[in-house]
């Protein structure tokens, strides 16, 4: 019997491996990511404080983006994904140890937002160019799925897991059950044994760089889209992180609880999306994408519209949706169109570009919440998100990209 298309990449046993170690790690980062807000909020901070954090995490992130797409062409992918777990656990693990023994100051969760942003650019490039060594070209859109419904599966579940345990167990409990899903990825990695990527003869890597940034400026939809997704990110980024704590507690009237149920709600959306998406086909492409986006622009700004609680997770859905909508057939046009030697550098400036106004967007929307208030805050940055999402459908190398 024919299995369906969405489990076909588990097939592969390192694929396997790498998907089981991500997802255990992916559950942690949402526990991390409803104890972040409400230990930086207990430290006396707010929404100055939680935009500087996603600031500086932003800053990192764009400063070492390109060098990151360059060590990924340059060494094994898979070492660098393993240092990275490394790296990052070994952080958690200290965020941890000083929130428990009372020594934690708002200054170290700054810190931690350097590291994990440097961290995340050698990350992600790494990974996303290792899938296509993982799995066959004809299931690369379903691998892409499922690696992404490692996302979903500890989005309906993570932030959840992370309420309670702020509620309940307490901020450093939280941060420490983060930092052992780090090592669990790790140690997942540790016994996969991937096809050995050989890379390119030793060239100096700024060379790389200028190699990577050539081609991509030489494709008109990719440097486009990569482009103007930053605008499209900082009209989401920017409320769902300073706004929605802020929300949460002054509008909605909960808590951590609330708040995490609120982040699996986007969770469902990304879980639904991205069953479809592994059993269909997409001929186009671009087209598919900037739909998505469009859904993405008019969820955001319906937060603010209809600020009850029960509108909110709805509105989260469509988020999720949206996000991983154009998270997977993005990165499957990426993987299908661009030279495999090529992949870590144009990854890496799509995430440079992704990024490059993330520094700006929770520093810009916390003055926005402090001026106005958070439901504005989501109705301006889904305003911004439509109007570029509606732009790039108006391109035509964009509306034909298959």
């Amino acid at each position: 019997m024919r299995l369906p298309r969405i489990v076909e990449p588990l097939r592969h046993r390192d694929f396997r491996l790498l998907w089981t170690g991500q997802t255990v790690s992916v559950f942690g980062d949402f526990v991390h990511n409803v104890a972040l807000p409400f230990q930086i909020l207990a430290l006396g901070g707010g929404p100055l404080e939680l935009g500087l954090w996603g600031a500086i995490f932003s800053g990192a992130t764009l400063v070492f983006s390109l060098l990151g797409g360059a060590i990924a062409d340059r060494f094994p992918r898979r070492s660098v994904i393993l240092a990275s777990d490394l790296v990052s656990g070994a952080i958690v693990g200290a965020i941890a140890l000083l929130a428990a023994t009372g020594d934690l100051r708002v200054e170290h969760m700054y810190a931690e937002a350097a590291f994990f942003g440097a961290a995340q650019s050698f990350f992600h490039p790494a990974l996303n160019a290792l899938i296509p060594e993982l799995v066959p070209p004809e299931v690369l859109q379903a691998g892409n799925a499922v690696r992404g419904a490692s996302r979903q599966i500890a989005l309906l579940g993570g932030p959840v897991v992370g309420g309670l345990l702020v509620a309940f167990a307490g901020l450093p409990f939280a941060f420490a059950a983060d930092a052992a899903t780090f090592f669990i990825a790790f140690a997942a990695l540790v016994v996969a044994h991937p096809p050995r990527h050989e890379p390119p003869p030793p060239a100096p890597l700024l060379r790389q760089v200028r190699e990577g940034l050539a081609y991509t400026f030489s494709v008109p939809w990719l440097w486009i889209f990569i482009f103007a997704w930053a605008i499209v990110l900082l009209g989401m980024v920017g409320p769902l992180g300073v706004a929605m704590p802020i929300l949460v507690r002054d509008v909605l009237r909960g808590d951590a609880r609330l708040y995490g149920l609120i982040t699996a709600a986007i969770g469902v959306g990304e879980v639904v999306t991205s069953i479809v998406l592994a059993q269909v086909r997409i001929r186009r492409l671009g087209i598919a994408i900037c739909l998505f986006a469009i859904l993405g622009g008019l969820s955001i700004a319906g937060i603010g519209l209809v600020p009850a609680a029960g509108a909110t997770m709805v509105f989260a859905a469509g988020f999720g949706a949206q996000f991983v909508g154009v998270g997977i057939l993005w990165m499957t046009a990426v993987q299908k169109h661009v030279p495999r030697e090529l992949l870590g550098r144009v990854l890496s400036i799509d995430a440079f570009g992704g990024t490059l106004l993330l520094p700006l967007a929770p520093v810009a929307f916390a003055a926005i919440v402090a001026a106005l208030g958070p439901s504005p805050a989501f109705v301006i940055g889904g305003a911004i998100a439509l109007v570029i999402a509606v732009l790039l459908l108006l391109v035509p190398s964009i509306r034909e990209l298959e």
